[in-house]
């Protein structure tokens, strides 16, 4: 059976909810919260003023920019960016890890076809979903844009934005599928993949907390931030770099492991 159409017959549901779950945040933060915030903006001042500092930069709120589209979207990118973070690490386990769960292992890596071909139709089926799943979280971001960004309108800051969640979903999946294949068991998909979601959202606070610019460089959530892309126009180039041979080299990793490991004894 080609293992990139069961592969994606077996995990379509599971990240069309995701997609629907991340979606429908983005709609109803823009739709539902922004027209208000602003709206109340004095009040809302007021408000923080009550909190302490760091709690603001904890959560992603920066002052400064907090009361535009860029600003308020930037402040709900990270808990898009969690969201997806989860989905790709889950499907990287899900996929790369599923002959070990299931204790087929033996049968599959015997029959006539290379691990290299098989951990290549994996990844492509994975990329596919991640793709999909982005197309309409942009396509969403883009036309909330147009509805509620005052004028004149940029459409390529917020096209750059947007596509920030799937150069981190990319490095959750290489994530999840090197912890896949160096696991010697994956007990919880579902449990593995929020914990590692959560590891790189609490980084993230970390680093907003204590304004270290050194915790950056392991701080996945930062390495594409969608606020500089929103204000700046593009990315800060030695962190999405980092981001990106992160991204190379965990996946080098999982591929060389999974081509070459021993077939655990039953």
């Amino acid at each position: 059976m080609n293992v990139y159409r069961f592969e994606l017959r077996r995990a379509w549901v599971g990240v069309a909810v995701w997609t629907l779950v991340i979606t429908g945040l983005l709609v109803g933060l823009i739709a539902g919260a922004l027209p208000a915030f602003l709206e109340s903006r004095t009040a809302v001042e007021h408000m923080l003023e009550q909190f302490p500092p760091a709690f603001a930069a904890m959560f992603g709120m920066q002052m400064d920019n907090l009361f535009s589209f860029g600003g308020f979207y930037a402040f709900g990118f990270l808990y898009y960016a969690l969201f997806g973070a989860i989905m790709a690490s889950g499907i990287g386990l899900d996929l790369f890890s599923r002959e070990k769960r299931e204790k087929c292992m033996d049968f599959l890596l015997t029959k006539p076809r290379a691990r290299s071909r098989l951990f290549l139709e994996k990844l492509l089926a994975a990329l596919t979903m991640l793709l999909g799943s982005n197309v309409i979280f942009i396509l969403a971001s883009l036309a909330l844009y147009r509805a509620y960004a005052p004028a004149p309108l940029l459409t390529e800051r917020a096209l750059l934005a947007a596509s920030s969640l799937l150069w981190i979903e990319l490095l959750f999946l290489a994530i999840g599928a090197c912890s896949a294949v160096f696991a010697r068991k994956v007990r919880s998909v579902s449990g593995m993949a929020t914990a590692i979601g959560f590891a790189g959202f609490l980084l993230s606070a970390l680093h907003s907390l204590l304004e270290e610019e050194k915790l950056r460089y392991i701080t996945p959530f930062k390495y594409y931030d969608a606020a500089k892309a929103f204000f700046d126009g593009g990315f800060e180039v030695r962190y999405a770099l980092t981001g990106a041979a992160v991204t190379l080299l965990l996946m080098t990793a999982a591929y060389l492991r999974y081509i070459r490991a021993d077939i655990p004894a039953l």
